[in-house]
């Protein structure tokens, strides 16, 4: 089971009911070591780097920055940035083809086994290009980067061969797969909790 991330930062909740449920998950992370996936969301890096400014967004709770902040680096460890089987991959916002050309392709070593090891490695080494914003989120850069990028981005210019599973855009009536690359290239967007009443009829 793969978690998009942005566990946190909900207009809809509590500060308390926002807490039990990450600490939920990551007990259930800790329980379920290589069956649960925690990715983080752009709402998360804000409390998981303690509330620098490069990662502040909408609804940041600065009163919480201190428990949430505690509860990030305890569990480090736990989450991640990416994850992928084969030529399928979950980022929290997904990859544009001319982000990855421009930023990572050069950044790919021999040892990684696949692309999410690449981000990964680049994730954990603080890699600046992670983090873009683009014009369309409001943001400095051409094209966003894992955490940021946005729906219309990712339609124009999708990662080649690769089908993408994200989060961070929201849909209009549940779950929404964008395919229309040839059948070797896919974007599946998730955050359709907006729709709930779709979401829970969804079996797996």
């Amino acid at each position: 089971m793969v978690f998009i991330g942005d566990y946190v930062d909900s207009a809809d909740w509590q500060d308390d009911e926002i807490i039990f449920n990450l600490q939920e998950i990551i007990s259930l992370k800790k329980k379920f070591p290589e069956k649960i996936i925690l990715l983080l969301g752009n709402h998360d890096l804000s409390y998981y780097y303690n509330g620098h400014g490069r990662h502040r967004c909408s609804d940041f709770r600065e009163g919480q920055l201190p428990l949430l902040f505690s509860i990030f680096s305890t569990n480090k460890q736990l989450f991640q940035a990416a994850w992928g089987i084969g030529n399928h991959l979950w980022t929290h916002a997904g990859v544009i083809q001319r982000w990855y050309n421009v930023y990572i392709k050069d950044q790919v070593l021999p040892s990684d086994k696949n692309l999410s090891d690449t981000l990964n490695r680049l994730f954990n080494a603080y890699y600046q290009p992670l983090f873009h914003a683009g014009f369309l989120r409001g943001g400095l850069f051409e094209d966003g980067g894992i955490f940021w990028a946005h729906k219309h981005e990712i339609n124009d210019d999708p990662l080649r061969g690769y089908h993408q599973v994200v989060g961070h855009n929201k849909t209009q009536s549940g779950v929404l797969v964008s395919d229309h690359y040839g059948g070797y290239t896919s974007v599946t967007y998730v955050d359709c909790l907006a729709t709930e009443t779709e979401f829970f009829k969804i079996e797996i």
